[in-house]
This record gives C-alpha cells, sequence and structure tokens, in this order.
C-alpha cells in the first residue's frame, strides 16, 4: 500500500512540474466524461455544448489562492454562458447577429486589457460560444437549455480543478517560486553538449529558456510583493529567500553558458563532453527536486534534494579536475572559476531549502484557506489579472479591427446561409493578432494543421468505427490538441480538427462536404485576417523595434553603472545590481519579441531584417557577459588598476551614444558622437595598465578575471558597432578590433 502511495505521489509531482501534461490530462478528462455520459444517454448533440465547455475551463492553469480560482473558473463560466445565450437569442436576424458578434469582439478586448493571463482565453472561448450558440434555431427555450448544459460542463471542469488540489494542494507562493526553479532547471537542460554545434542559431533554445525563466522570476516577484504587503511571516521570507537563491543560481548558470561558448567545440575539450553532460544534467534534476520540495514541503523530499546537492557539489570537482588537466589558458581557467562559483552557492540553496520545510510541516488534509495570501484582498490577485492603468492604443486598434471583421465573416454567414460558416469569424478571432507578422505565423500555423488534419479525417469516412471507438479517439485528439497549443500551434490545430470531425461524426454520419467547409471557412477567414492586419490599421514592427533595442541598450549601459560600486566607481547608485540585471534581461526580452514579429513582416518593407537579428544578439550578449562580471564582483573580486573608472565611464557613453543612433535612425550628428565615444573607449582600454601578457594559470587573479570581462564587453559592444553596417559610414568598421 505505502509503495502505490508512493508511486501516486510520485507521479502527481511530476505532472504538476510539467504544465502541458497536468493540462492535457485534465483537460481530456473533463472532455471526455460528459462526451461518454450523453453518448449513454442517447443525447449525442447535447455532448458537444457541455464537452466543449468543460474542456476549454479546464485548459485554465489557474493560480492564486484557492477562493481566487474559484472566482476566475466562475467568471468564465457565466461569460460562456452569457456568450451562448446571446447568440441563440440572436440566431434569427442577421442585423443582431452582426451587432451582438461585434459587442463580443469588443468585450474580448476588454478581457485582454484586464488579464494578460487569462484575458485572451476568455476572449476566443466567449466567441467560440456565441459561434455555437448561432448556429443552434433560436429562441428562449433553445437558449435556455443550452445555459443548462454549459453549466453541466462548467460544474465538470470545476470538479477537475478542484480534484487535482486535493492530492497536492497548491500554496500560489510555494507553487510561483517552484515555478522559477523548474524554469531553471529547462535553462540548464538547454545547455547539454548535444545543443551545442557550429550552427550559428545553436543559443537559440537557450536564449528562449533564458527569457522564460526571466518572465518566470518576473511573475514571482510580483506575487510574494503582493503578499508580504498583505501579510509578513516566516514562511514568506524564506521563500522570498528562495527566490533570491535562485536569481543567484541562475546568474552563476549564465557565466557557465559564457565560458563554455569559447571552449566546447575544442578538439582537447571533447573527452570531459560526457562528464560535463553529466554535471549539466544533474544539475536539472537537483533543481526540479528543488522545486517539488518547496511545493510538498514533505522531510524526504527535502532529504532527496539534499542528495543530489552533494551529488552535484561532487560531480562538479570531478568535471575540475579533468579541465585542469587540459591546459591552463584563460579559456579553462574563466571556466573553472564558473564551476566554482557553482559549486560555492549550493550549500545556500540546500540551507535555504530546509528552512521552507521546517516551518512548514506537511498538512494531512485539504485545506480551506491559505495562508500566504488573503483572499479578500485584491493584492492576491496582483500576480495574476493585473489591469494596465491606461488603455493600450495598439488593443483599442486591435479590438475595433478584430470587430470590424468578425462583424463582416457573420454578415457573411448569416446573409448567405453558409453551411458552418461561422468557422470564418472564429478564425479570424484566433488568427488576428496586433501586428502583421504574428498574425502571418498564426494564420500558416492554423491552415495549415487544418488541411493535414482534414486529410487524415478524411480516411474517417471509409472506416465505420463503433461508437466507443469513436470517443477514445476524440478523447486522444483532444489530449494532443492541449498538450501542443503552447508548444506547436499547428500540431494542435491537426489534432483539434480531427478531434471536430469525430466529435461530429458521433452526433450523426459526417461527409466530404463537412471537412470542406471547415477547410474552406478557415483560408477565407485567413485570407481575411491577413489582409485586415496588412491594411487595416496595421501597426507594423519596425517602426517600434529601435526604440525597443535602444531601451535595451541603455538597460546594459545602467546596468555597468550599477556596479561601479563593487568596482570601487562610486560611492552609491541609483539602483543594486540585481534590479539593473533584471531590467536588461528584461528589455532584451522585449526586443527579442519584437524582432520575432519583424521578421514576420514582408521582406519588401525591412531590408535591415538581418542587421537587427545581429543588434538585438550582441546586445543579449553584452548582457550575459555583465552577468559574468557581476557574479565575479558579488564573489568579492576587486581591481586596483588605474584608469578603470575612466573605462566604466566611457563604455557608458559608448553605450548611450549608440543606442541613440539606433533611435535616430542613423543619422549624422548621432553617428559623429558614436565614433568619437568608441575611439575614446578604444583609446582608454589600449592605454590601461594591465598585464595581459602572463598566462591566468589555473588560479586567475580576481583582477584578471574583472578585466576579461570588461575586454569581452567592449569587444560586444565593438561587434554592434560593426553590424550597424553603415555604407555612408565606413569609418566606424575601421575602428573594430
Amino acid at each position: 500500500m505505502s509503495k502505490s502511495r508512493n508511486f501516486a505521489n510520485s507521479l502527481i509531482e511530476k505532472i504538476t512540474l510539467r504544465p502541458d501534461v497536468s493540462r492535457a490530462l485534465r483537460s481530456t478528462v473533463a472532455f471526455t466524461i460528459p462526451l461518454i455520459v450523453c453518448h449513454w444517454l442517447g443525447r449525442p448533440q447535447e455532448a458537444v455544448f457541455m464537452a466543449m465547455v468543460a474542456q476549454n475551463l479546464s485548459l485554465q492553469d489557474l493560480r492564486g489562492a484557492y477562493p481566487v480560482r474559484f472566482s476566475i473558473l466562475a467568471v468564465m463560466a457565466l461569460v460562456a454562458a452569457g456568450s451562448t445565450l446571446l447568440g441563440v437569442l440572436t440566431a434569427n436576424s442577421t442585423l443582431s447577429a452582426t451587432l451582438a458578434m461585434g459587442a463580443i469582439a469588443l468585450l474580448g478586448g476588454c478581457w485582454r486589457h484586464l488579464s494578460a493571463d487569462y484575458g485572451p482565453s476568455a476572449a476566443i472561448f466567449s466567441t467560440l460560444m456565441f459561434l455555437l450558440g448561432l448556429s443552434q434555431p433560436g429562441g428562449w427555450p433553445v437558449g435556455i437549455h443550452l445555459l443548462g448544459l454549459v453549466a453541466l460542463g462548467a460544474a465538470i471542469a470545476t470538479v477537475m480543478q478542484v480534484g487535482f488540489w486535493l492530492f497536492r494542494p497548491q500554496h500560489p507562493s510555494r507553487y510561483a517560486v517552484a515555478e522559477t526553479w523548474v524554469a531553471l532547471s529547462d535553462l540548464i537542460a538547454s545547455m547539454q553538449p548535444s545543443a551545442k554545434t557550429n550552427d550559428p542559431l545553436r543559443n537559440e533554445p537557450f536564449a528562449a529558456r533564458e527569457r522564460e525563466l526571466r518572465v518566470s522570476l518576473d511573475r514571482t516577484f510580483l506575487i510574494l510583493g503582493a503578499a508580504e504587503k498583505h501579510l509578513q511571516s516566516p514562511l514568506l521570507k524564506h521563500l522570498e529567500a528562495m527566490r533570491r537563491e535562485v536569481v543567484h543560481f541562475a546568474m552563476r548558470i549564465l557565466a557557465l553558458n559564457t565560458s563554455l561558448e569559447p571552449i566546447i567545440n575544442r578538439p582537447d575539450f571533447a573527452r570531459t563532453l560526457p562528464v560535463l553532460d553529466s554535471v549539466l544534467k544533474t544539475l536539472s534534476e537537483t533543481t526540479r527536486s528543488v522545486a517539488v520540495t518547496l511545493i510538498v514541503y514533505r522531510q524526504e523530499n527535502f532529504a532527496a534534494s539534499r542528495v543530489r546537492l552533494r551529488r552535484c557539489q561532487h560531480l562538479i570537482r570531478v568535471l575540475d579536475e579533468q579541465i585542469a588537466a587540459i591546459s591552463t589558458d584563460s579559456d579553462i581557467s574563466q571556466l573553472r572559476v564558473s564551476l566554482e562559483q557553482i559549486a560555492r552557492v549550493l550549500p545556500r540553496v540546500s540551507a535555504a531549502l530546509g528552512e521552507t520545510v521546517d516551518h512548514s510541516p506537511a498538512r494531512l488534509r485539504f485545506p480551506s484557506a491559505l495562508p500566504e495570501l488573503s483572499s479578500r484582498s485584491i493584492h492576491s490577485l496582483a500576480g495574476w489579472i493585473n489591469p494596465a492603468t491606461q488603455l493600450d492604443p495598439v488593443l483599442l486598434r486591435h479590438s475595433a479591427r478584430m470587430a470590424v471583421l468578425t462583424m463582416f465573416a457573420v454578415a457573411l454567414y448569416k446573409g448567405f446561409a453558409i453551411h458552418r460558416g461561422y468557422w470564418i469569424a472564429f478564425t479570424i478571432m484566433v488568427v488576428l493578432q496586433p501586428d502583421y507578422g504574428s498574425t502571418r505565423q498564426r494564420a500558416g500555423a492554423r491552415i495549415g494543421g487544418t488541411v493535414t488534419g482534414v486529410i487524415l479525417a478524411s480516411l474517417l469516412f471509409w472506416i465505420q468505427l463503433p461508437l466507443f471507438l469513436l470517443d477514445g479517439m476524440a478523447a486522444l485528439m483532444s489530449f494532443g490538441f492541449a498538450y501542443f497549443l503552447r508548444r506547436k500551434y499547428w500540431v494542435a490545430i491537426f489534432f483539434v480538427t480531427i478531434m471536430i470531425v469525430i466529435l461530429t461524426d458521433t452526433t450523426g454520419p459526417v461527409h466530404a462536404d463537412f471537412t470542406i467547409a471547415r477547410l474552406l471557412s478557415t483560408l477565407l477567414g485567413g485570407a481575411l485576417a491577413l489582409v485586415a492586419a496588412l491594411l487595416f490599421w496595421p501597426d507594423w514592427e519596425r517602426e517600434k523595434f529601435p526604440a525597443l533595442l535602444a531601451a535595451a541598450v541603455r538597460a546594459n549601459r545602467n546596468y555597468i553603472d550599477a556596479m561601479s560600486v563593487w568596482l570601487g566607481v562610486a560611492e552609491s547608485t541609483k539602483t543594486t545590481p540585481l534590479m539593473a540585471k533584471r531590467r536588461a534581461e528584461n528589455a532584451n526580452r522585449f526586443a527579442a519579441a519584437s524582432l520575432e514579429r519583424l521578421l514576420g513582416e514582408p521582406a519588401r518593407l525591412n531590408e535591415n531584417r538581418e542587421r537587427a537579428a545581429a543588434l538585438a544578439t550582441y546586445n543579449q550578449r553584452v548582457t550575459r557577459t555583465l552577468t559574468t562580471l557581476a557574479v565575479h564582483l558579488e564573489d568579492g573580486a576587486r581591481s586596483n588598476a588605474p584608469g578603470i573608472s575612466e573605462i566604466i565611464r566611457q563604455i557608458n557613453n559608448t553605450l548611450e551614444s549608440l543606442a541613440h543612433a539606433i533611435e535616430s535612425g542613423l543619422q549624422d550628428s548621432a553617428i559623429a558622437e558614436l565614433t568619437s565615444n568608441l575611439r575614446q573607449l578604444e583609446s582608454v582600454v589600449a592605454n590601461a595598465n594591465v598585464d595581459a601578457s602572463k598566462e591566468l594559470g589555473l588560479t586567475p587573479s580576481p583582477e584578471k578575471l574583472i578585466w576579461t570581462q570588461i575586454a569581452k564587453t567592449v569587444a560586444e559592444i565593438q561587434a554592434m558597432v560593426l553590424a550597424l553596417d553603415m555604407p555612408n559610414h565606413q569609418q566606424l568598421a575601421s575602428l573594430a578590433i
């Protein structure tokens, strides 16, 4: 019995830390229950509404105190019910249906404004239910009947959401901190040697995981901050300590990645790759084990995490000994220092993790309240429902464009009585994004997934399957849809297309006209969305990217400026290095997201896309180099070399002039200022009194460590200047070393 319980607990813990699997299992069970029950009762038509409501509500990853989660579920259920009723009541009038569609689209903009986490889902879900209601016979009797089905589907979804909490109660603050450790685990896993090749894009998985970690850290910062404002407790202090430890741990992982880059493909380093792989795998598993301990706060989990932390120390020591036998050049020495810095932080993690366990004995019952956040305080919603103080003009334009376009689609559907033409409006709602690049990517994924799904679903017309097999296949397709929804969108659409065909087949015979109608509606909706994004109030990313990139460059300037106290340049600074790091990483994240949208825009409108990609990449490398410098300084490294204050000042000036040149569109005055500052920086670095002739050796001095990172920072800045690639300013190219 104890073995079964341990296996069940282990399975639940693994599912808890894999939200895609948890979401897919939850929504699939919620989808399948009404399907089987309605078919058993001989009422297959009602299964569609109940299953769709239960699936969509179960897809939500609810966070926060239990009353907050119930409130979010209740609000989304009410929105679905109201949308369904509105669709039914306006089904018999083209004008009423068109106006109602506009209202639903505008309300979707409100949901997006109120919550970035739940708003988009609520907007799409409400549109789906409205269009399904619009496809039904009109009238109050039908509307009341469908309201009952929506309520039953919402009840099933609520049971599925709550049922998981019974097995693993999730304190919002604990879970939030645990998510940061899971994000760190994924970051470490992306560093495995198998992912390091000569491909220029080899670091893209690492960069994506780095951005995900930054998002998780920011979210946790908000949640703990909101909790501490309303309630002070020892547990919150210990969770805050674990949040700080994951920040310090991540800084050292970033420094390790920077140290690995110049030597990962060296022939003499090849024999250490298996050990390096073991170290990275163990570090990834250990950080995930820390996350499990934070959630379940049991002594046995803490004991397992402590063993893994010690194993990391031992493996790091083995790797260090093998690396020391390779050579004593500067790159090897830098790598050894990075490993030592990671090893030093592991005991701190163990001690901080132990405090969270000691102050939180495991409960044997389902808790009725969560101690970290007050369920009656608006602060308990701060991490998840956070409307902006002002309306975003981009969101306003997007909502207006969405309303006009979906109203046109509904008028087309109702006016010409297009068979299942509601898919036109729904495709527009899903595909149309605020910018053209994202719209094109989403349209391509949706059309590609629909086409491949239709081709495979067409084979079902030739096979007569019993009802229980159709239900089983629909459940499998539902799982695939939920699992890939946030991983690969086109794969999710492939699965949901087959799911819808099977679901319809259970209500009656399905012929080729059904799949053809869905395919044509998807094609038309995607085409309308693309045309609207291109011509109707277009929001071009090329106009935004220079400002975002300039802000990222200035964030790096502020980052190195925040380290002035450690470098002995200033007695105090406006912000701490950790806060400056956070802002720099966020600025890089915003620039990278903008770049991704920029690359999706028509090539004829963006002649310098490669330059934009190079500048964003180099600026992120500057941030990573500065993080490595911050790790050395945080561990006590200092430099007494004369002229360091002048170098820092010139780096700041050069970064500022570089940002000004980017956002000004490379004006002559900005280029002249950048040229002057870069020359002064190179002159100061060349005349610095640093003995660079000696090898760093097995134990590089703190001063050597600092100067190495400063030199790398200057080199990355020079690379950024070269990446500007200005035909009228070739003199800049001659300045780079």
